[in-house]
Formats: structure tokens, sequence, C-alpha cells
């Protein structure tokens, strides 16, 4: 089989749509960074990696590699996947495969790729969409494609094919002539590009795809990619220095890591994963659930459908389909709620516009080392940003931003 010359890893986003938490490509999934999951499965099919970071996330990017791969830093002027793509000109030629560092797909499709790559000017993949979705559309004239509308009236959407980002040039030189026409203040400068790629080549072709897709755009996709990752659990696993407790219950498949101890009566449901070091202490329940590096998991607590970071502290507290980041400290009696009385999908604030989840479960989304008073609630889809407090016994009905104290319905700069 053979590779593909370049294959082009967009890493640069800024990640504000995923705040409270940040850099996305960094998230851990069962001991390893996103980014690497993505790179082990691409370097199967290219001798030839360039990655795409910001300033801002160079250095993290760097750290957590598993490899040394080619890094190339985007300019600020050069906004979005556009300049991105025109960062890496000095470092390209021939023919490239373009994907997001945060996208998941079934790999075989990159075998679909290379097998019809020679006689392709230019492949796209998309999947089917019964449900509106706020992305680009395939559209056909005579059978052929002939552009990409993005994000079209729902009424007046030119097929159900949505477009997907593993984009396939047979020339990056020509594309980044397309960009260069085609530059302007929109959002979908790399669109137009494609367009003008799609007038211009000879055979344009695309793939249907009908298997998985996970992507970290909005905070609370970390809980569908979580539930995907711990069903590559199949078995029970004990690391080295573990202490488990006769009297806890584990159902399987449970990974355990090094130096976890498992209290009195507690019970672990898997799929789950508990990083090393980790306490679950007696009569603590958790299921379903990726837990972090040195957590404590505090006497009755339960921890259900969620993802915990590092360093988090639960004391006799619910937390239910929820993402808490690194160093979050919740007080006896805190709980996040998850579920509306209508039961109807909960919706979270982006940007001012109440975005649909999706979700009919889904908790709070905290940022980290914030820490959350004892007795407090959270309702369902909130999101608290990082360095903030909530004072005891509040109940949270909207976002707290980044360096926050609120009690008794006020907001104070957090000086804790």
């Amino acid at each position: 089989m053979r590779k593909i010359k370049n294959i082009l890893i967009l890493a640069g986003g800024d990640s504000t749509r995923f705040w409270p938490l940040m850099e996305k490509n960094l998230t851990s999934f069962l001991g390893k960074p996103l980014i690497n999951y993505q790179i082990d499965i691409l370097k199967k099919y290219t001798d030839k990696i360039i990655i795409v970071c910001s300033k801002n996330n160079v250095n993290l990017i760097k750290q957590n590699l598993n490899e040394k791969y080619q890094i190339v830093i985007q300019d600020n002027e050069l906004y979005g996947q556009a300049g991105a793509i025109i960062a890496a000109k000095d470092h390209i030629t021939g023919e490239v495969l373009i994907i997001n560092a945060n996208d998941l797909f079934d790999e075989q499709i990159f075998v679909r790729y290379i097998d019809i790559s020679n006689k392709s000017d230019l492949i796209l993949l998309a999947k089917k969409c019964k449900k509106y979705f706020p992305g680009g559309y395939l559209k056909f004239i005579n059978d052929r494609l002939s552009e990409i509308v993005e994000k079209p009236n729902p009424d007046k959407r030119p097929s159900n094919l949505v477009r997907l980002v593993v984009d396939y040039f047979s020339s990056y030189e020509k594309l980044i002539s397309c960009l260069k026409k085609t530059k302007n203040i929109n959002d979908d400068w790399y669109e137009q590009a494609i367009n003008l790629y799609i007038k211009e080549a000879k055979n344009p072709n695309y793939i249907v795809y009908n298997d998985y897709w996970y992507s970290l755009k909005y905070s609370w996709h970390t809980l569908s990619m979580t539930s995907f990752f711990l069903k590559q659990i199949h078995e029970n696993f004990i690391g080295e220095g573990s202490v488990i407790s006769k009297n806890a219950v584990i159902v399987p498949p449970v990974y355990i890591g090094t130096n976890v101890k498992i209290g009195d009566f507690a019970k672990i449901v898997g799929p789950t994963f508990i990083d090393d070091g980790t306490i679950i202490a007696d009569y603590a329940f958790v299921r379903n659930s990726h837990i972090g590096k040195n957590c404590l998991i505090g006497s009755s607590s339960e921890v259900a459908r969620s993802y915990l970071g590092n360093n988090v502290s639960l004391h006799r507290n619910y937390v239910g389909d929820s993402v808490l980041d690194d160093n979050v400290l919740f007080g006896a009696g805190a709980v996040t709620a998850n579920f509306r009385f209508d039961q109807k999908t909960i919706k979270s604030v982006i940007d001012s516009v109440k975005v649909d989840s999706d979700l009919n479960k889904f908790g709070a989304i905290i940022g980290k080392s914030s820490k959350i008073g004892v007795n407090s609630t959270i309702l369902p889809g909130i999101k608290i940003g990082s360095n903030s407090a909530i004072g005891p016994g509040t109940s949270v009905a909207e976002d707290i931003k980044d360096n926050i104290f609120f009690f008794n319905g006020k907001k104070l700069v957090n000086k804790l």
C-alpha cells in the first residue's frame, strides 16, 4: 500500500468555544493526550506529518508529543484554517491530506483515500445528517461535486451530506494559489478556496462516511469522547502497588492504575478508568467514568458518566455527566444536577447564545483550580471558569467566568 506524501494536522485553534476547558488537543484519555492518538494512526499512512500550532500552544504540544515531528507556528495575522495551511507553505510540496487534531474517525477511511487518490484531484469526506448540522454541505450539479455551501438555511440544504475535515488535495501548491485568490474577512476563507479548487479540478471526489465521528468542539463533547475511549477497555487491569479492599466490588471492565487505593464497600462499575495514585474511599460509587491521577473520591461520593482531571477532590458529592478539570475541589454535600424535569435536552450558553447540547443528561463543566462550597448546587449545563469559587449553599444557574467568587448572587473577583 502506498502512502500519502504529506499529512497536515491543524492544531492551532484557540479553543474559545471549548471554555472553560483548555487546549482540547491535549485532553488526556486513558493516560494519553488526544493528539497522540491521531498521530499514532496517521503515521501508518504517511512518512511526513506536519503539525500547525499557535504561539500560545506550541510549547505545550511539543512537550506532549510522543515523538518529534515538524512543527509550524501559525502567524496571528493569518487566521483560521486557511491561515494554518498557508503557514506550512515552506514544508509541503505535492499531495497533502489535511485533518483537524481533535477529530477521531475509523482509520479505514485513510485506506480508502489512498485507494482513490491516484484518480482524484480532490477528495472530501462527508457524513449523512438527517438533523440539521451547522456545517458545510456538499452541493452537486449533474451528480458532479460542485461546491460546499457553508451553513445554509436549514430549509435550503443542497444535500444531506455534511463535510468533515479530512481534505485531500493532489497539489498543495494549487491549494495555496486558491487561498490567495479567495482571501476575505469571513470565516469561510478555506471553504471558498476549496470551492475554487473544485471548480478547477478535473475529477473532484468524495467519500460518504458512515462510521463514528467524535470531535471536541464544545466542552461537553468531552463526555461523548470519554464514552468512546472507555469502550476500548475490555477487561480488568490492576496496576502495581494498588490496594483494593476485599469488601470492594469491581464490575468489569475496569482499568486501575498504579498505587490506587480502593476502600471498604466501594463499588466500581465498568467501563471505568482510574489513573495512578487515586483514592476511592469507603462506600464511594464510581461508574462509567474517567478518573485522573491523584484524585480523592471521598467516602459516600458518587461519580457517574463523568470525566475528572488530575488532583480532583470530592467529599460526599454527586457528580453526574460532568467534566471537572485538574485541581477542582468539591466541599461536602455539593452536587451537580444533570436532568431537566421536563426531560428536554439541555442547552448551554456559548457567546450569549443558548446552544443545544443534544444531551438529556448533562451536569456541569468546571475549569481548573476552582472550588465548590459545601451544599452548593450546580444546575444542568452550567460552566464554571478556572480559578473561581462558589460560596457555600449557593445555587448556580448561570455560567461563572474565570477568577470569580460567586456567593449569594454576587460576583466578585476571586482573591482566594
